[in-house]
């Protein structure tokens, strides 16, 4: 039998509470970034993780002034399950956002990797500005309210760790010109089955033909699948093939067209 030193003893000790303690201190926030738009311009702004610990859902809402931004779309979807109807717009100042592993498993980001963009169209002058902020408000008081639950049921929002992101709304110059062309979708689309234990479908609909190059990516950002397509106008479908996804995990599938982009996350199981 291995008799411990009392000393040894309380250097385990210690260590064992150091990991409670920051196991108990892990919490779970949203950073939103800043930006600056046009008048008339849209702009896109990331969500950013914080504590994204072994997280099985969450919910919260975004708030901003009604007067200043309008809601356009979401785009440049990080996690698996997270599409555009994960974002309710319930009143014109304000998103619930709710979001659950469809694996069950729990799924962890390192702070400050991008979760969303949610995009606004500037609809004030020069001059003008509104924060944005993740929290409780609007939610059905039978509904609860903002809330993150990790892998040992716990909630872990901590309204503390969000930070407030921000639009400003600018003078018109290149610059703005040139994040208004970044920030419009290449093209919405759909992704099927997702999860998916094989290959997918790509669905999308164009208005005119043209080139799009489709492109799958691993967690590790390598390039799995890339290939340039012929669209035509009216509804595209584009497989792509299982021997792409070989290995399970998420994969992020970018659609391209020029200079515009528009991304979502595959789960393979």
């Amino acid at each position: 039998m291995m008799i411990l030193s009392r000393k040894t003893l309380v250097i385990l000790t210690a260590c064992l509470a150091t990991h409670i303690l920051v196991a108990q201190n892990q919490k779970f926030g949203v950073a939103i970034d800043k930006k600056e738009a046009a008048p008339n311009q849209v702009v896109c702004v990331p969500l950013f993780a914080q504590g994204f610990d072994h997280i099985l859902s969450y919910q919260y809402s975004l708030t901003w002034d009604a007067n200043v931004l309008k809601y356009d779309h979401t785009q440049n979807f990080q996690l698996p399950g997270l599409t555009a109807t994960s974002f309710n717009l319930v009143a014109p100042n304000r998103l619930l956002v709710g979001w659950a592993d469809p694996s069950g498993k729990s799924q962890s980001k390192p702070n400050g990797a991008a979760l969303a963009e949610v995009c606004f169209k500037a609809i004030s002058v020069v001059g003008t500005r509104t924060e944005i902020t993740a929290g409780s408000e609007g939610f059905h008081p039978t509904a609860g309210g903002a809330e993150a639950y990790n892998a040992q049921l716990e909630n872990a929002w901590n309204p503390n760790l969000s930070v407030a992101g921000s639009v400003e709304i600018v003078e018109p110059n290149a610059t703005t010109a040139l994040n208004d062309l970044n920030n419009k979708p290449a093209q919405a689309f759909q992704l099927s089955p997702n999860p998916t234990s094989a290959g997918s479908r790509v669905s999308f609909t164009v208005a005119q033909a043209g080139q799009r190059l489709i492109m799958v990516t691993d967690a590790t950002g390598r390039t799995v699948f890339e290939q340039k397509i012929t669209v035509k106008a009216g509804e595209n479908i584009f497989d792509i093939p299982a021997a792409a996804l070989k290995m399970k995990g998420a994969y992020q599938v970018s659609l391209k067209n020029g200079q515009e982009v528009s991304s979502q996350v595959l789960s393979v199981q």
